[in-house]
C-alpha cells in the first residue's frame, strides 16, 4: 500500500512538472502554443496577469465545469494539479529563458515544441492512469465519452479544437505548434496509456 502511495505522488508530482515544462517549452519555441496555452495565452493577455496566473484562473474555471459533469473523475490529484501547475509554469519559464530558444533555427524549435507536446500527452496519460483525478479536461472529455460512445481520442480532439479557438478569440498566439497540439494530444494520451496499461475509453 505504502508503494503504491509512493508511485501515485511521484506519478502526480511528475505530470506537474511536465505539464511546467511542456507550457514554457512551448512559449520559448514561438510556434504558437498547444491548445491550452493557447487559452491561457489568452487570459494572460486581455487580464495582463502572469502565465501562472492565468492558469490558477484557467484551472479554477474548468475545475468547476468538470465537478458539475464529471465529478467521479475529480479527485485530490485534479485539486492539487490545478493548484500547483501555475508555479510550474512560471518556474520553467524563468529556467528556459537565458537559453534564448526562440531565436535559434525553425527546427529546433519545432523539435522544442514537439517535446512539450510529448510532456503534455505523458502528463494527462499519468493522471487517468493513476486515477486520483484527472486532468479538467479530461474529465469533461470522458463525460462525453460515457454519454456519447465515441473514442476518447476524438472527443479530447474536439475539446483542443474548441479551446484553441477561444484562447485565438482572446488574443492568444496560435502557429503551427498549435497545430501540431490540436491534432495530436488525443493522439498521444491514447498512446502513452496503452503503454502504461490502462484502457483509455474506460473511466474509473
Amino acid at each position: 500500500m505504502m508503494k503504491k502511495t509512493v508511485q501515485t505522488v511521484l506519478a502526480i508530482a511528475s505530470a506537474i512538472l511536465l505539464t511546467g515544462l511542456g507550457v514554457a517549452l512551448f512559449v520559448h519555441a514561438n510556434l504558437g502554443s498547444d491548445t491550452i496555452t493557447v487559452f491561457i495565452d489568452g487570459l494572460h493577455r486581455i487580464l495582463n496577469v502572469s502565465y501562472g496566473t492565468a492558469s490558477r484562473i484557467y484551472n479554477a474555471i474548468m475545475l468547476i465545469i468538470a465537478l458539475i459533469v464529471s465529478f467521479k473523475n475529480i479527485g485530490w490529484a485534479t485539486i492539487i494539479y490545478a493548484l500547483t501547475v501555475g508555479f510550474a509554469m512560471d518556474f520553467f519559464e524563468v529556467l528556459l529563458t537565458p537559453l534564448n530558444i526562440e531565436n535559434m533555427s525553425i527546427l529546433i524549435r519545432l523539435l522544442v515544441a514537439c517535446l512539450g507536446q510529448i510532456c503534455f500527452g505523458l502528463t494527462y496519460a499519468l493522471l487517468i492512469k493513476y486515477r486520483k483525478g484527472m486532468n479538467q479536461v479530461d474529465a469533461i472529455a470522458y463525460a462525453i465519452v460515457n454519454k456519447t460512445n465515441i473514442s476518447f481520442k476524438w472527443i479530447r480532439t474536439g475539446a483542443d479544437v474548441v479551446l484553441l479557438v477561444i484562447g485565438w478569440l482572446l488574443g492568444g498566439v496560435i502557429g503551427i505548434g498549435s497545430v501540431i497540439a490540436m491534432s495530436t494530444t488525443g493522439i498521444l494520451i491514447d498512446f502513452f496509456l496503452k503503454i502504461l496499461g490502462t484502457e483509455t475509453d474506460k473511466t474509473s
